[in-house]
Parts: structure tokens; C-alpha cells; sequence
């Protein structure tokens, strides 16, 4: 009996089991999450929004020449970090060459774009914004990563 007791109180002093926690954040990830956040994200959309509305901007027009040559020049190194990226999202062969056939592909436009915006064509550097976003919205897709919003609608886009 003394045992039972003892058993029944041990039983109710001890805690459920905690839930699993979830793996932490992969640290390659969350690089890579910085990267795209702090870095390639603005610059597009501010080139994005140069390109398509620089011309509505009551500023001068060598000031907006200028910002957006500054834009595009930051997204161009961004991209080309992204095109060397170490540590992929990825853990197959297959996986790390869509990672890097979609880093050249983007890398590409963006030299495109950066050309086009030297060049101050902006039907070309239209074109590449166009084409950068489906770039980047196919590998986001691949990957499964959440896209919340795109900032150019999207074309249907093949990868080189």
C-alpha cells in the first residue's frame, strides 16, 4: 500500500513530456535570408520603381539617373554573391545545380540590367526587371520559400 502511494505521487509530481522543439534556424539560411533582405530586395525595388516610375518623379532627372545607376550597381554585387553562395539551401547535387543555374541566370540579367541602366535604355532595363522577377520567383518557388508579395508581376520565365 505504502508503495502504491508513493508511486501515485511520484506519478503526479512528474511532468508531461515537452513538446519537440523545432530545429534551429539553419545558419546558412538565415545568411542567405540577410543577404536577400538587407541587400538584393531594396536594391531591386528601388530599381524596379526607377525604372517604371523614375520618369513621374518630381526630381531632377540627373538625380534619378544617378540613384538608379547606384541601385542597380548594388544589385548587381548582391547578385554575384548569391551566384558564389557557399552554403545552399539545398542538400543533393540536383538541388546545388538549380541553386546555381537559377544564381547564373539572375546573375546574367542583372549585368543586363545594369548595362541597360548605364546605356540609359529603359526598355531593356524594363525588360530585365521583368525577367529578373520571374527569375527569382521560379527559384523561390523551387525551394519552396514563402514569397509574400512579388514587385513585378510575373511572365512565364525559363531558366537558361
Amino acid at each position: 500500500m505504502r508503495r502504491l502511494a508513493i508511486t501515485l505521487l511520484l506519478a503526479a509530481c512528474a511532468k508531461a513530456p515537452l513538446p519537440p522543439m523545432a530545429p534551429p534556424p539553419d545558419a546558412s539560411m538565415t545568411a542567405l535570408a540577410q543577404l536577400m533582405k538587407n541587400e538584393i530586395n531594396p536594391s531591386f525595388s528601388k530599381v524596379t520603381f526607377l525604372v517604371f516610375h523614375g520618369d513621374e518623379i518630381q526630381e531632377d532627372p540627373t538625380t534619378v539617373r544617378a540613384e538608379i545607376q547606384r541601385a542597380a550597381s548594388t544589385l548587381r554585387f548582391s547578385i554575384q554573391q548569391l551566384r558564389d553562395w557557399p552554403d545552399l539551401p539545398t542538400q543533393t547535387t540536383e538541388g546545388r545545380d538549380v541553386f546555381y543555374t537559377f544564381a547564373a541566370s539572375v546573375d546574367r540579367q542583372a549585368q543586363h540590367l545594369f548595362d541597360a541602366v548605364q546605356h540609359r535604355d529603359n526598355a531593356t532595363a524594363a525588360t530585365q526587371v521583368q525577367d529578373m522577377a520571374d527569375t527569382c520567383n521560379n527559384c523561390h518557388h523551387f525551394f519552396r520559400l514563402k514569397i509574400e508579395d512579388s514587385v513585378v508581376p510575373g511572365r512565364a520565365a525559363v531558366v537558361p
